[in-house]
């Protein structure tokens, strides 16, 4: 699917980026792991179409892979999915809550994630999807979106990595790459990551996971 057929199936036609606010905030690329091996790798090797991000914070990451896209003469495109209300660490940490940008008692985020994608250039490459990430899956499902590359960086405790796997599976197409951050062996800060993706990863038989520098990838099998 090109751009504009995920703009007509995600957003009706309305494309988010048509009318960027005048006063657009600071670039503010802060993110964890945004520039990784296997981030450039799934887009050189794999020439994707659709990728799908789970929790795309202010955007570093979804940028990484589109500005690779554009170096590589891939016409893909990255849908951008978040709430940019932040996760259960965001707002049990103190800093993290900081990074919310709360406006009259609510998030705002969006902002800047929204300034970042107009500031890059990059605004013809990214579909954002604010929604949480069961319903977005659900919506893909419900238009007929596959992905080829997914990337999820979303929630860090085992239930909630574990229910975001089961409803984008179905999502990502036979053969598709599947990259979760925060994923290591040695136990690190989110244990339950790893649990989550190991335990899946032996249920539905996927080939995987490799782990290196605090991400993991692993395949969907051919057959299903």
């Amino acid at each position: 699917m090109t751009r504009q057929d995920l703009i007509a199936a995600l957003w009706h036609g309305r494309d988010p980026f048509a009318d960027p606010p005048a006063d657009l905030r600071a670039g503010d690329l802060q993110g964890w792991r945004s520039i990784h091996p296997y981030l450039e790798e799934a887009v050189i090797e794999f020439r994707p179409r659709v990728t799908v991000e789970i929790g795309t914070w202010k955007g570093a990451s979804a940028l990484f892979l589109a500005r690779t896209m554009a170096e590589n003469e891939v016409a893909g495109t990255v849908i951008a999915v978040d709430t940019w209300l932040g996760a259960v660490d965001h707002w049990a940490d103190e800093a993290l809550f900081a990074e919310l940008a709360t406006e009259h008692g609510y998030p705002s985020l969006y902002r800047t994630f929204l300034a970042n994608v107009v500031r890059e250039g990059m605004t013809d490459h990214i579909v954002p999807l604010p929604l949480d990430s069961v319903n977005a899956a659900e919506l893909l499902r419900l238009r007929g979106v596959t992905a080829d590359v997914i990337h999820l960086d979303a929630g860090h405790e085992e239930t909630s990595v574990a229910a975001d796997l089961r409803a984008w599976w179905p999502v990502l197409r036979p053969g598709g790459l599947l990259i979760a951050d925060d994923y290591d062996r040695l136990g690190g800060r989110f244990p339950g990551v790893t649990r989550a993706v190991d335990a899946f990863c032996a249920e539905v038989g996927a080939r995987g996971p490799w782990s290196l520098q605090g991400k993991c990838k692993f395949t969907k099998p051919n057959e299903g």
